[in-house]
């Protein structure tokens, strides 16, 4: 008995044993997506028969201990991803990968909520989480919900980044975390696009419509598979791509601006003018005559009636078992706009044995007419071989057409210290016809080999920006009074036509570039690593044409210069052979040839990316300036080396802190390298052959919390260190009095600041803000007199960089209500004061004031496919001005533009613009 007993203990000892070693066992993975490999943070995954669960890390990875042996159902889930329920058997420690796929292949009830989900603020939240870099993110949908109807004013709302506006009021050039905009790039589906600019680089936003687009990027940090010449960082614009089921998506709306309700559009025929110039088309030995030049776009008439008129059309399916998608997307804005604009541009003297003193020299008074034409169109055909092979085609055209019609007057209201004002009044007007264009249009490849271990991509891209500005016409007159009403004696002050120019301006951008990219995914030492490298070529070649035409009046048989109309005023060429020979002409060359390594790898909670960037740059140019004449043709050749560190730490699944380090660089623009000469009645402006690019070594720090799906809170700090930014100033040619004003490197400057973002819910409603602090610093040469003779060497003054706004911020009031199928918003944007124009003259910046702009936006969805929207943009009616940090001199003449130590330049009042519309969807 006792026998039986011991062996019974003894027995139940060994079996315990054994029972306690298999119950020590580890089950580590990881999970990603099955087609693009990327981790899938949040995951669930759960063992059935143990009611054990876990959850995958930031880095898709996964741990599971105490496991006993045996065999298992292992449920995997994650949203949007089909469940994966796979069988497992534990003997020992074990490490498995599991891939999910989208639900979207195989419910067809969810296909057109996927789609949803891919332009929705929850998926580019997500998107922000995941990313190995810093980056905000506008999705479709914010955009659909904002006020904003192009790129540029989506921009806005983004953190960091304030916008150079146009002519007519709308946002242009994206300046981000206070880096003008020669510091930042533009992509199309992450693919560089050339400028249609006549002399940068730099990419005009305001022509792409904001409705065809998936989302909106703005990355703030580089990797070193992303092009090296962003300082500020890059915007670019994912379009929408082809779903897995029917898409359709449409809108039309109409609206009027509120300038345009008080008076009438002025409008001349566009139709009149003339396309080329006397030069090109009977070749340069003509003479051009008076009869040359029509006089149909001086005619001015009125237009009472003037509502816009914008829509925009997305369609998309796949076909043949899902293997052929097709997305097309079309969208049309034609807008009438008017504004009136305060002109009083300051100027620097030093006569009367004083030394620099400010003084209006013209007070003008504008009124503008625009009619604005954008037209969009994006196409994208992808072909699905098998799993693991793929190849797409996709065209992105954006096409603007601006109208513009100017009339002013303009007062003479001085005659600096040695006379009183004059009060002489001339009439001015200008007739401006511009057609800008874009298109990218790239093919491109995936495919996947060594059981999806090795990613193979490739794109071929051809590119072209057009830009056409025929028959610029500026002329005026005096009317025949003084400011106060009285006639001038005709035969003492004849009614002359002041001038009359006629211009044509064209270039051309066109690039060709190829893109190769390996990627190997491997695990090593239960760790993943993600393993690229890749390069990159891209030749692109630059022309401008410029004809410039000058006339003045022909005497009468009195002897007198009299205006009567448009039609019947005569008129001589000065210069009839117009002006072939001058630097404007010119053709530029620029061979881009990048290669890098990259690897990106995770343990534990830790992601990183670490690598290197190798680019070449080589320019050349060649001019119409005489082959005598200096600066004929030119090169310039560079090699840049560009490391980059990207860390990201996951503090919980809702929770990350990243710390960035990339070195980037800014080339300079094609026409400051050529060494034209202007000569300008002050001063001679020259290009600089010897003008160096930009380096930059950039610092990025973000706390990144991600409460909810919709909501995010954002702090984040940058620090810049940048070599040779480029800046006009002037430079001395040897000769005291032979100062030119030049690009520059004028030393080194710095810039850090800090961001704030944050998106919070409470039931139906929200609040969304940003602020950022920024602070630059730099010095740059400028003119001042002592004695009345120009310093020298000129005095260098310090300023923050042109652009840069110390205070940017963002706030939206939000009501959501999905009951009632209601949204609403009220979003106020404010920017800063900060430097739009650089004067050559020491104390004489042009300063913007600060802006306080309102929006509010709504839409009511009235069935399951209709929507009804609405847009205010400019609800006060904020004005946009300038000035300048002194009093001037005959300040009294015009009391308006003074007020307290400050001179106003420039003010534009553009009124408000309303909007009405319904959209459809499917």
């Amino acid at each position: 008995m006792i026998r039986t007993i011991l062996i019974s203990i003894l027995l139940f000892c060994s079996i315990s044993t054994v029972f306690s070693q298999q119950a020590d066992i580890t089950l580590k993975g990881s999970i990603l997506d099955a087609q693009t490999k990327e981790q899938l943070p949040g995951a669930t995954i759960r063992i059935a028969e143990l009611k054990r669960a876990g959850g995958a890390r930031l880095d898709g990875t996964f741990s599971i201990d105490k496991l006993p042996a045996g065999t298992y159902h292992l449920q995997v889930s994650y949203v949007g991803y089909q469940t994966l329920d796979t069988t497992i058997h534990l003997i020992a420690n074990s490490f498995i990968g599991l891939v999910l796929n989208s639900n979207a292949r195989d419910l067809k009830t969810v296909n057109i909520n996927t789609k949803r989900n891919a332009e929705s603020s929850q998926a580019a939240k997500k998107a922000e989480m995941l990313a190995g870099n810093v980056m905000n993110i506008v999705s479709a949908k914010a955009i659909q919900l904002s006020p904003d109807i192009t790129i540029a004013n989506v921009l806005q709302r983004v953190s960091g980044v304030s916008l150079e506006r146009s002519s007519s009021g709308d946002g242009r050039y994206a300046i981000i975390r206070g880096m003008d905009q020669r510091y930042n790039y533009t992509l199309i589906n992450g693919v560089k696009i050339p400028s249609p600019d006549n002399k940068n680089r730099y990419v005009p936003l305001d022509i792409f419509p904001a409705d065809l687009v998936e989302r909106v990027e703005v990355n703030k940090t580089l990797t070193p598979d992303m092009e090296g010449d962003a300082i500020g960082g890059t915007v670019n614009m994912v379009m929408k791509n082809a779903p897995d089921h029917l898409y359709l998506n449409g809108s039309l709306s109409t609206g009027y601006s509120q300038t345009l309700l008080e008076r009438p559009f002025d409008y001349f025929p566009t139709g009149a003018i003339n396309k080329q110039s006397p030069y090109e088309i009977h070749g340069p030995n003509y003479q051009a005559q008076p009869d040359d030049f029509t006089r149909d776009n001086l005619n001015y008439t009125k237009k009472y009636f003037t509502p816009n008129a914008i829509g925009s059309l997305s369609v998309g399916n796949r076909f043949f078992n899902n293997k052929l998608g097709i997305m097309l997307g079309a969208s049309y804005q034609h807008t009438y706009k008017g504004y009136h604009s305060i002109f009083n541009p300051g100027e620097y003297t030093d006569k009367d044995n004083a030394d620099g003193y400010l003084f209006i020299k013209h007070a003008y008074q504008r009124d503008y007419s625009t009619a604005i034409t954008r037209t969009g169109l994006n196409a994208k055909v992808d072909y699905r071989f098998n799993e693991n092979n793929k190849i797409s085609l996709y065209s992105f055209t954006a096409i603007l057409e601006e109208a513009q019609a100017r009339i002013g007057r303009d007062t003479l209201p001085y005659t600096p210290r040695t006379g009183a004002g004059t009060g002489q009044v001339w009439y001015k007007f200008r007739s401006k016809y511009q057609r800008q264009s874009i298109n990218s249009t790239t093919l491109q490849g995936e495919h996947w080999l060594l059981s999806q271990h090795l990613q193979l991509n490739w794109s071929g891209v051809y590119a072209k920006a057009t830009n056409r500005i025929p028959d610029l016409t500026e002329y005026g007159y005096d009317g025949g009074f003084y400011a106060d009403g009285t006639q001038k004696d005709p035969y003492l002050h004849p009614n002359i036509v002041q001038r009359y120019n006629r211009t044509w301006w064209k270039n051309n951008d066109r690039d060709y570039a190829g893109y190769a990219n390996a990627a190997y995914y491997a695990t090593i030492a239960e760790l993943p690593f993600k393993f690229s490298l890749g390069g990159m070529y891209r030749a692109k070649h630059r022309d401008n044409f410029y004809q410039n035409y000058n006339m003045d009046n022909v005497a009468d048989g009195s002897g007198l210069q009299q205006w009567v109309d448009i039609y019947h005023f005569k008129w001589g060429v000065i210069n009839p052979a117009g002006s072939p020979a001058e630097a404007n002409n010119y053709r530029a060359d620029e061979n881009v040839a990048a290669g890098y390594g990259m690897v990106k790898f995770t343990i534990r909670k830790l992601e990183a990316i670490v690598g290197v960037r190798v680019e070449n740059t080589d320019q050349q140019f060649d001019t119409d300036v005489p082959p005598t004449q200096a600066g004929k043709t030119g090169s310039i050749n560079y090699t840049d080396v560009l490391p980059s560190v990207h860390l990201k730490y996951l503090l919980n699944s809702r929770t990350n802190l990243r710390l960035s380090y990339f070195s980037s660089i800014s080339r300079p623009g094609y026409f400051e390298i050529v060494p034209y000469n202007f000569t300008g009645d002050e001063w001679d402006e020259r290009g600089n052959p010897m003008l160096k690019h930009t380096t930059a070594n950039n610092f990025d720090f973000r706390y990144e919390f991600f409460p909810k799906p919709d909501e995010q809170l954002l702090i984040g700090a940058f620090y810049k260190n940048i070599q040779n930014p480029i800046e006009y100033g002037f430079s001395q040619t040897g000769v005291q009095s032979q100062l030119v004003y030049q690009p520059g490197n004028f030393g080194d400057a710095t810039n850090f600041g800090f961001e704030l973002v944050y998106e919070k819910y409470i039931r139906n409603f929200g609040i969304r803000g940003n602020y950022t602090y920024t602070n630059s610093s730099i010095e740059t040469s400028k003119l001042k007199t002592f004695n009345r003779t120009y310093i020298d060497p000129a005095p260098l003054e310090k300023r923050p960089l042109q652009g840069q706004s110390a205070h940017i911020a963002n706030v939206s009031l939000l009501y959501k209500n999905p009951v009632l199928g209601l949204d609403m918003q009220l979003a106020w944007q404010f920017t800063g004061k900060r430097i739009v124009l650089v004067s050559p003259y020491y104390g004489m910046d042009y300063w913007q004031k600060d802006m306080n702009l309102f929006d509010i936006s709504a839409e009511k969805k009235l069935n399951k496919h209709f929507v009804v929207f609405a847009k205010i943009q400019n609800l006060l009616n904020t004005p946009y001005q300038v000035y300048i940090k002194a009093v001037a001199d005959n300040q009294a003449l015009i009391p308006s533009a003074q007020k307290g130590n400050e001179t106003l330049s420039q003010k534009d009042v553009y009124g408000q613009n309303y909007q009405l519309g319904v959209r459809f969807v499917l």
